[in-house]
């Protein structure tokens, strides 16, 4: 998690310190932009879906594909996919509603509403539950069956206080940076993410219908937030 945040941290230093760097952040928010709403859910369905498996292929299980596999990319491009469309909207009305500057006065109320209103309300909800509907073999009546007081507790608070741990400093450093580039940043902040999510599930047991807490609570929060 601190590797990743100092990637991020890295990214913001080269475009205000770095001339050469700024350019190129600059072409790549202007090419992912140009192609609307369809290319940043592509390319955050990409980021989220299909590099986070892949690194779990070739690095946890040495290159050896199954259909499990196969099914996690489909799966896992889809959520972040349509997660990529909201997150991309969401910033645009931050925006709206705080204005573009990169003064305290505008990012800190970003934060403090894509923390503790967005991510509790939209975010958490989510990827809590469609990553649990999955863990259950896509059955919609045995997820509706754990649908109560501990199902909020025990899977989504602690989806929550890891998401609020990465996600507050990493949102923090992308509204630190021009509107155009935020998306982009986010994400390349859920690349980065799913290839620590490779060396955190290295030596992992592969999760079954009935994943485990800990490696279901790590790979929801791949998402980063493009799913914040």
């Amino acid at each position: 998690m601190s590797a990743l945040l100092a990637a991020m941290s890295a990214v913001v230093a080269t475009y205000y310190f770095w001339p050469a760097g700024a350019a190129f952040l600059s072409w790549y928010a202007a090419w992912v932009h140009a192609g609307g709403l369809f290319r940043i859910a592509l390319t955050a369905g990409f980021a989220g879906g299909i590099l986070s498996e892949l690194s779990l292929i070739y690095i946890r299980d040495r290159g050896r594909w199954n259909l499990a596999h196969l099914e996690n990319m489909a799966f896992r491009f889809v959520i972040f996919f349509f997660g990529g469309i909201i997150v991309a909207k969401f910033y645009e009305w931050q925006a709206y509603w705080f204005g573009d500057g990169l003064s305290w006065k505008v990012i800190l109320p970003k934060v403090l509403v894509d923390q503790f209103i967005f991510s509790v309300i939209w975010s958490t909800t989510y990827q809590t539950l469609a990553f649990r509907w999955q863990a259950l073999r896509y059955s919609g009546a045995r997820l509706w069956s754990e649908l109560d007081g501990n199902f909020v507790i025990e899977r989504m608070l602690p989806v929550l206080i890891t998401n609020w741990m990465f996600w507050i400093p990493g949102v923090t450093l992308v509204y630190s940076m021009p509107l155009i580039l935020q998306m982009p940043i986010n994400i390349f902040a859920t690349a980065i993410w799913s290839l620590l999510l490779a060396g955190l599930a290295k030596n992992a047991q592969a999760p079954d219908a009935e994943m485990g807490p800990a490696l279901v609570l790590t790979e929801q929060n791949s998402v980063a937030n493009p799913v914040e």
